[in-house]
Formats: C-alpha cells, sequence, structure tokens
C-alpha cells in the first residue's frame, strides 16, 4: 500500500521510524514527504518525535561519575562477600 492510501494514523504508524531512520526506498519518501508538507499535524507530530527520540538517545549517553562507580562496586563486593544479595 502506497502512502497517499493511508489516514494520518496509519502513515504515522506505518513509516515514521522507517522514516527517520532512512530506510524507506526512494517513493516511499518521496510520498511521506508529500503527505508532510500537506499535512500540518503530521509533520508537527514528527518534530515531537524526532526529538523525543534524540533526547532519549542523549540520555542514555550520561555516564555515572567515578566516584558512584566506587562505590557501588564497593557495595556489591561487601554484599558477594557477607553472602546477602
Amino acid at each position: 500500500m502506497t502512502v497517499s492510501r493511508l489516514i494520518c494514523k496509519e502513515i504515522i504508524l506505518e513509516y515514521l521510524d522507517s522514516y527517520l531512520e532512512a530506510s524507506l526506498d526512494e517513493e516511499l519518501v518521496s510520498e511521506f514527504e508529500r503527505h508532510l508538507a500537506s499535512c500540518p499535524a503530521c509533520a508537527a507530530y514528527l518534530r515531537t518525535y524526532a526529538k523525543t527520540r534524540e533526547l532519549v538517545g542523549r540520555r542514555a549517553e550520561v555516564r555515572m561519575p567515578q566516584e558512584m562507580v566506587t562505590l557501588l562496586r564497593r557495595f556489591l563486593l561487601d554484599q558477594l562477600a557477607s553472602g546477602q544479595s
């Protein structure tokens, strides 16, 4: 089925992730982008969804401070040594 035959909800559910991951074929990309150009609601949803993915991705990049790593390691080793889980 092509993008032009789908309603907005189906377009978003079916193609959004693939579009953002650049894994759609060129014809579908063109149809998807034509739809976005004529549908402010889908375009706004795409922007919001893309920003959410970006922010979640950044969150995954946060590293635990070395002091916390040391304390956690010490705690876990103490728990193992005492036989507690």
